[in-house]
């Protein structure tokens, strides 16, 4: 039985010039991003900025070009499906207004592949905790349950193992691989998901007993906010507004 994981897209990418951005102020870029395309009703601004940001992944961000293609299927489906609903509810602009709101979720979609492959989820919430001053206590939840999803399929798998052995065997596919029924399958995700919640509660416990968010603690490797990361983030800033901007 083949070892299951999830892994974050920043370890499947080698890390680029993006990846020393501080993470608070790369994430307030992108909400900017977001934010300044929802004033863009028409699809040449988003096609341009779609092929920019595609260079840009290809280049500094290191992204490559199978991984970026992959990650680029579930934008490519929902924006195919915003697309026919205009077509389809629209007979007069619907073709314009659909390919403008299918360019906008490629647009977010390439800036958020960037944001991922380019951030370590740990230095995020680090970054949020020192830099944006969020509280330690939601930080450090969120840690915890980022840990609890990446132990989510080696728990499945220890599971599953332990079924298989208490029943002395499965009916197996044509691959020879053990056939998984309904039955055991809702009783697999139901025993996942208890031993999911005691540990989160053991994850709980402990941090509340460690008095994590209670008071200001001194941080070993602290994140820093360099001027030319805050330089950099008003200029990525201010050209997608201007860029977006509904007066061009």
């Amino acid at each position: 039985m083949t070892t299951l994981s999830i892994e974050h897209p920043s370890t499947l990418v080698e890390p680029g010039a993006l990846a020393r951005w501080n993470p608070s102020v790369k994430l307030i870029s992108l909400f900017v991003i977001s934010v300044a395309l929802l004033f863009v009703w028409e699809p040449v601004r988003p096609a341009i900025l779609w092929v920019v940001l595609v260079i840009v992944a290809l280049t500094v961000g290191n992204v490559p070009p199978k991984w970026l293609v992959m990650a680029h299927i579930p934008f490519l489906a929902f924006g195919s499906g915003l697309f026919l609903v205009n077509v389809l509810t629209r007979p007069e602009d619907g073709v314009w207004i659909g390919a403008a709101l299918a360019g906008r979720t490629l647009v977010i979609g390439v800036a958020s592949i960037l944001f991922l492959t380019s951030t370590d989820p740990v230095e995020l919430m680090r970054s949020l905790n020192q830099n944006l001053k969020l509280p330690a206590s939601m930080t450090f939840a969120i840690l915890a349950g980022y840990q609890l999803l990446l132990g989510l399929p080696r728990e499945w798998q220890t599971i599953r193992a332990a079924q298989l052995m208490r029943a002395g065997g499965a009916r197996r596919s044509r691959s020879g691989k053990p056939k998984l029924t309904f039955t055991e399958a809702r009783r697999l995700v139901f025993t996942v998901l208890i031993v999911t919640l005691r540990r989160s509660e053991r994850i709980a416990t402990s941090l509340e007993s460690r008095g994590f968010g209670l008071h200001p603690r001194t941080v070993y490797r602290p994140i820093r906010l360099r001027p030319c990361d805050v330089i950099l983030g008003v200029m990525v800033s201010a050209l997608s507004i201007a860029y977006c901007w509904p007066w061009m």
